[in-house]
C-alpha cells in the first residue's frame, strides 16, 4: 500500500462520513406547543397572527416602488436604504460593501425590498391587544411622521403615530457603522382609560428565494432557542408550519429566554435580537395567498399602561453581511449568544471554526487572503511535521527497496503467501512500514473538506482577489484551456465546462503527478495505471472547486515533494 492509496482511501472514507451526518441525521425539530385558552392570558403573549400582511400588489420596479412613498433614508459605510413611514416598515435596504459579480458596473446587493417587487423582504415592528376593540392601534396603512430625514451613524430617528383616544405611538431607530439596528417601541398613553397591549416583531419573505440547495449549507430560517440552534430550510417551513384550512393553522411556535431568530442566505442574514434576559413566545409562518410568504417573529410580554404613563420595549436587528469577526464583535459587546454560530460551520465546527479564524488571522498580518491560505498551509505542515517526516521516510526506504520487492515477486510467482512473508521480513530488516502514510493522509483529508467548508460558507474571502489572473478566490479557476486561458472569448456550452480547465488546477494536478513519481510505484501492472491516471482525474474534479482550495492543495504537494525529495536524498545518501 503506498501514499497514494491511503489518499484515495481516506478520501472516500471522509466522504462517506460527510454524507452520512448531512443526510441521515435528521435536523432538529421545532417544537410544536398546543397554548389552552388559559395560558392565552399569560405573559408574554402567544402570537403574532392576525391580518399583518399586505395586499398583493402587481409587481413592479423596486425603485419605482420605493419611490411611490415617504420615507426617512438610511445612509451609513455599509448600508443604503430607507424607513417606509406608510406602516413604518424597514423594507429597504442594500449592502453597499458587496456586488453581485466581479464587474465594476454590477449591481450591489439588495436584501430587504417592498410589497411591490418581484421578492418582497421586510421587518415590520407594531403591537397587539388582548381585546381587539380596546383601542385604535397603528396598522400597515397608518401614516408616520418622522423627526428627521435621515438615519445615519451619528442621527437617530424617531417615527411617531397619535391615535384619537390620545395615545402615542413611538418608534426609535438608531444604527452603527456597519449592520445593527436599535429599535425602541413607545407607548404615552394621554388618554383617561388603562390598556392592555403587547410588542411584536416580525421579518417576513414573500416567494421562495433562489437558493444554492447545497447539503453543506443551510438556508432558510435560524434561530438560538435557550441556547438550542434550530434550522428550518423553506421547504420544512412548508411542510410544518402552513395552513391548513381556512381557520386553522399548523403553529411553529416557542417560548425562549433571550436568543435570537431570522433567515439567512450563504453570505447574508436578518436576525432579529430580543433583549438578553427577556421572556420571548416566537412564532414561524408560511402562508400562500397566491404567493408563498414566510415570517419569523416573536412577542414580547402583555403591558399594562396606566392613564398619563409610557412604557418602552427594546431590542435590536442585525441585516447584512455574515462577517465572523463582526459577529464576534457583536457576540461579545450586546452579549449575543453564539452569534457566530450564524454561519453555518456545520458538524465539523472543532475544524471549521478554527480553519476560519486562522487564515482571518494570517490575513490580518499579509493582507491577501491567498496569501494567507499559503501560509494556513504551511502551519498545517509544520503541525503535520513529525507524522509526514516518519511517512516520507518509510516511503523512501519502499522506493528503495523496489528492486527487492521485485525480485521476491519473479522469485514467488506462484506462490503469493510466500512472496508476504518474504516481503514483511524484509521490511522488519530494513525498518520499513507500507502502511506508515496512512495516519498523516488521513488527519490531512479532515482539514481539506474543513477548508472547502470554510470557502463555500464565510463571506471573507467572496469576491477576495489573490494574484495575476484569480479574482475571486472563493470561485473556480475563471481561466480555462477552452478559452486559451483567457486569450480568446467565446459562450461555452455546459456540456464542455467539464473539460474548461483552469492554470490553478493544472499546476496541482501536475504537482501532484510529481508527487507520485517521488513514491514507489504499486508492484501490480494494473494498479500502476490506475494510479497514473489518478492525477489527471483529480485535475478534472477539482476544476471545478473554489480556487482557494486548489491554491492549499497546490502549496501542500509543493511542500510535501520538498519534504519527501530531501528525506529521500539523505536516506539514499547514508545507504548509498
Amino acid at each position: 500500500m503506498n501514499e497514494q492509496k491511503n489518499l484515495f482511501l481516506a478520501i472516500g472514507i471522509s466522504i462517506a462520513i460527510i454524507v452520512f451526518f448531512q443526510i441521515l441525521i435528521p435536523t432538529q425539530p421545532i417544537e410544536q406547543n398546543n397554548y389552552t385558552e388559559q395560558e392565552e392570558k399569560l405573559k408574554p403573549a402567544n402570537s403574532i397572527d392576525g391580518d399583518t400582511a399586505q395586499s398583493i400588489n402587481l409587481v413592479k420596479p423596486r425603485d419605482e416602488v420605493i419611490n411611490m412613498n415617504d420615507r426617512v433614508i438610511i445612509e451609513t459605510p455599509s448600508l443604503s436604504g430607507s424607513i417606509n413611514l406608510n406602516g413604518a416598515i424597514l423594507d429597504d435596504l442594500t449592502l453597499k460593501k458587496y456586488k453581485v459579480s466581479l464587474d465594476e458596473n454590477s449591481n450591489n446587493i439588495d436584501l430587504f425590498s417592498p410589497e411591490g417587487t418581484p421578492n418582497p423582504y421586510y421587518l415590520e415592528t407594531g403591537w397587539k391587544q388582548i381585546d381587539d376593540k380596546m383601542i385604535d392601534l397603528p396598522n400597515l396603512k397608518t401614516k408616520w411622521e418622522s423627526s428627521g430625514s435621515t438615519l445615519d451613524i451619528n442621527n437617530s430617528v424617531t417615527l411617531s403615530w397619535q391615535n384619537k383616544e390620545n395615545i402615542i405611538f413611538k418608534i426609535l431607530y438608531e444604527i452603527d457603522e456597519n449592520y445593527m439596528f436599535s429599535i425602541k417601541q413607545e407607548i404615552i398613553n394621554e388618554s383617561n382609560k388603562n390598556i392592555e397591549v403587547f410588542p411584536y416583531r416580525l421579518i417576513k419573505r414573500i416567494n421562495t428565494p433562489d437558493t444554492i440547495n447545497f447539503f453543506i449549507l443551510h438556508e432558510g430560517l435560524i434561530s438560538l432557542l435557550n441556547d438550542e440552534l434550530i434550522e428550518k430550510n423553506y421547504d420544512d417551513l412548508i411542510d410544518d408550519c402552513s395552513s391548513i384550512s381556512n381557520s386553522k393553522k399548523v403553529y411553529c411556535d416557542n417560548k425562549s429566554v433571550g436568543g435570537w431568530l431570522g433567515f439567512t442566505d450563504k453570505y447574508w442574514m436578518s436576525i432579529l435580537i430580543p433583549e438578553n434576559q427577556e421572556s420571548i413566545n416566537v412564532n414561524y409562518r408560511h402562508g400562500n395567498n397566491g404567493r408563498d410568504n414566510f415570517r419569523v417573529g416573536y412577542v414580547g410580554e402583555i403591558f399594562n399602561i396606566a392613564p398619563k404613563t409610557s412604557i418602552e420595549y427594546k431590542g435590536n436587528l442585525f441585516a447584512g453581511a455574515k462577517n465572523l469577526d463582526l459577529l464576534n464583535n457583536y457576540k461579545n459587546k450586546l452579549l449575543i449568544p453564539r452569534f457566530t454560530d450564524a454561519i453555518d460551520w456545520g458538524w465539523f465546527s472543532f475544524l471549521t471554526k478554527p480553519i476560519s479564524y486562522a487564515i482571518n488571522l494570517f490575513y490580518k498580518y499579509v493582507g491577501n487572503f491567498g496569501l494567507a491560505i499559503i501560509a494556513f498551509t504551511i502551519l498545517m505542515r509544520i503541525i503535520l511535521f513529525p507524522l509526514a517526516h516518519a511517512s516520507f521516510k518509510s516511503m523512501a526506504k519502499m522506493k528503495k527497496l523496489q528492486p527487492e520487492m521485485q525480485r521476491l515477486k519473479e522469485t514467488y510467482p506462484d506462490d503469493r503467501q510466500k512472496m508476504q512473508q518474504e516481503l514483511m521480513a524484509l521490511y522488519k530488516k530494513e525498518g520499513a512500514n507500507p502502511v506508515a502514510g496512512c495516519l498523516p493522509i488521513m488527519l490531512q483529508i479532515p482539514i481539506f473538506f474543513s477548508l472547502y467548508k470554510v470557502l463555500f460558507v464565510t463571506i471573507e474571502m467572496y469576491h477576495a482577489p489573490f494574484y495575476g489572473w484569480i479574482h475571486d478566490l472563493s470561485a473556480p479557476d475563471p481561466l480555462g484551456i477552452l478559452t486559451l486561458f483567457g486569450l480568446i472569448q467565446w459562450n461555452i456550452p455546459d456540456i464542455l465546462s467539464i473539460v474548461n480547465i483552469g492554470i490553478l488546477p493544472i499546476i496541482m494536478g501536475f504537482t501532484m503527478w510529481l508527487q507520485q513519481k517521488l513514491n514507489p510505484a504499486p508492484t501490480d501492472p494494473t494498479q500502476a495505471k490506475i494510479f497514473a491516471l489518478l492525477p489527471f482525474v483529480f485535475t478534472f474534479v477539482l476544476a471545478g472547486f473554489a480556487a482557494g482550495l486548489v491554491l492549499y492543495w497546490s502549496v501542500n504537494n509543493i511542500l510535501s515533494i520538498a519534504q519527501q525529495w530531501i528525506i529521500q536524498r539523505k536516506i539514499l545518501a547514508k545507504n548509498g
